[in-house]
């Protein structure tokens, strides 16, 4: 444990010293108003602190989105993925069609989702989903798939039916792949939630950044995008937590 906090203030202290040499270029390069639009982050960061009544709703707002998006999309995509992974007979009619809507960018579909389902937090939530579940469906499909066959032939062989298959040798053979596509997810949760909140809303953490850009207030939006990363962040953590929660087995060794 210590070993991991030392490494992320390592890596934290590094982002930083990046962050400000990048900031110090740009105000040598740039002259006039430009050269404020790569604020320090001493800069950023105190403006998050000093503008937090104004961020916090918005935070609020587009953390339940996003957390109600992810938690649907790892539930419906996990069930589905081991299913089709499993199940050779669905496989051969389900796969084709995850292969084929996969490559498709969701956000083609966000216009008709704002028709369809008017322009509240729902449409936000049904866009952020399907940009999530179909990674996580097909990364539990793959896990499935290659699942040993001598591990179902040890359970049936005991007297094991399909449910004590699916409990004993499929779930927890597959977790591992479908926690670290919940990872993923979230980083395509976060954008994907940035771009639904560019437009026909007046709340949340994209509209806090894209309003702040329109004025010119640029410490304002890295205020902002630390916000979207301390939300990541907090999301990684809990997702990590359950993995060594659920998957003690991957730990044994560290």
């Amino acid at each position: 444990m210590k070993k991991d906090l030392a490494r992320y203030g390592i890596s934290f202290t590094a982002m930083l010293l990046l962050w400000w040499l990048a900031s110090i270029t740009v105000d040598f390069v740039l002259s006039g108003p430009q050269s404020s639009i790569l604020p320090n982050p001493v800069k950023a960061f105190s403006t998050l602190i000093n503008h937090w009544g104004a961020i916090w709703p918005n935070f609020v707002r587009s953390a339940a989105r996003l957390v109600i998006s992810l938690i649907a999309a790892i539930f419906v995509g996990a069930t589905a993925g081991l299913i089709i992974g499993f199940e050779e007979k669905i496989s051969r009619f389900a796969s084709p069609i995850l292969y084929l809507i996969y490559p498709v960018p969701k956000i083609v579909f966000l216009p008709v989702i704002l028709i369809l389902f008017g322009l509240g937090d729902i449409s936000r939530i049904i866009f952020i989903f399907l940009v999530a579940v179909f990674q996580v469906a097909i990364s539990a499909r793959d896990a499935a798939k290659n699942i040993s066959p001598q591990w179902i032939k040890a359970v049936r062989s005991s007297g094991g039916n399909k449910l004590q298959i699916y409990r004993h040798v499929v779930i927890p053979a597959t977790l591992p792949s479908v926690l670290s596509s919940a990872r993923i997810s979230i980083g395509m949760g976060i954008a994907a939630l940035y771009l639904a909140e560019l437009s026909y809303t007046n709340v949340g953490l994209g509209y806090y950044i894209n309003n702040s850009w329109k004025v010119f207030a640029y410490s304002d939006v890295f205020a902002g995008i630390l916000a979207f990363a301390t939300l990541g962040l907090g999301l990684y953590v809990v997702v990590e937590a359950l993995e060594r929660g659920l998957c003690k087995w991957n730990y044994l060794d560290k």
